[in-house]
C-alpha cells in the first residue's frame, strides 16, 4: 500500500460557513480531523478511529463519524495486511459495521456505499485465488451502486480505477480497463466541492497518480 500521506485530507475548519450542526460537533469532527491528517501509521489511525466512534456514539444523528471510523480503520487495515492480515481483515469487518451504522443514518449516500466497496477490497485481498471472483463482482455493483446515487463522486472512481488497475488483464484489468475511471476521478476530483469541511475529500492525489502511470 502507498504511504498513509497519499490519504491524508487538507483540511480547513470554517464553522461560521456551517448550519445545521451543533458547535460541540463540529469541534470534535474539527479535532478528530486533525488527528487523523497528523496520524504516523496505523495505531495512531486506529486511536484516531475511536475519536470517531465516541463521535458517533453523542451524535447518533450524524452519519459522517461513523464513515470516518470506518475509513480509519480501513487505512489502518490495508497498511499492515502485509504483517498481520489476521488483524487487517478484524478492522475491515469492523469498517464493515461503521459503515452498515452510518447507511441506517443515510442510506442513500454515495460516500458511505463507495466506503464499502473499499472495505469488499480489503476482504479480497485476504485471498484473491479463492475470493476473485465472488468479491470482485460484489465490489464493481457496490462501486455502480454508488456512482448511481452521486455521479459527481470523484472516489467512485477513484477507487474502481484502482481496483481494475491491479486486477489480472485476463479478467478485465489491467491499465487500458482502469484509465477511463481513473481519468473521470481527475476530472471529478477538479469538479468536486464537497458539502461542509467535514466531508470527505480524499483520493484527489493519489487519482492523479494513477492517471499518469496509466498514460505511460
Amino acid at each position: 500500500m502507498k504511504n498513509l500521506a497519499f490519504f491524508l485530507i487538507t483540511f480547513s475548519l470554517c464553522i461560521t460557513s456551517l448550519s445545521g450542526q451543533n458547535e460541540k460537533f463540529q469541534m470534535a469532527m474539527g479535532k478528530a480531523l486533525g488527528q487523523m491528517s497528523a496520524a504516523k501509521g496505523p495505531e495512531d489511525l486506529k486511536n484516531t478511529a475511536n475519536t470517531f466512534s465516541r463521535i458517533a456514539s453523542a451524535e447518533a444523528a450524524e452519519w459522517l463519524p461513523q464513515y470516518y471510523a470506518a475509513l480509519t480503520h480501513l487505512w489502518a487495515g490495508y497498511s499492515i495486511m502485509e504483517s498481520n492480515m489476521a488483524e487487517a481483515q478484524a478492522l475491515a469487518k469492523t469498517a464493515l459495521s461503521e459503515i452498515q451504522a452510518g447507511q441506517k443514518i443515510a442510506p442513500n449516500e454515495s460516500e458511505l456505499v463507495a466506503l464499502e466497496a473499499f472495505a469488499y477490497q480489503l476482504q479480497l485481498l485476504e485471498d484473491p485465488m479463492t475470493k476473485g471472483a465472488e468479491m470482485s463482482g460484489k465490489i464493481f455493483a457496490t462501486l455502480g451502486k454508488a456512482e448511481s446515487l452521486n455521479p459527481a463522486n470523484p472516489r467512485v472512481y477513484y477507487l474502481r480505477g484502482n481496483f481494475t488497475l491491479n486486477m489480472p488483464e485476463f479478467f478485465g484489468g489491467g491499465p487500458a480497463k482502469a484509465s477511463p475511471d481513473l481519468q473521470k476521478a481527475v476530472a471529478a476530483y477538479a469538479a468536486f466541492k464537497p458539502a461542509s469541511p467535514f466531508h470527505p475529500t480524499w483520493g484527489a492525489e493519489e487519482a492523479g497518480e494513477l492517471a499518469e502511470k496509466v498514460k505511460r
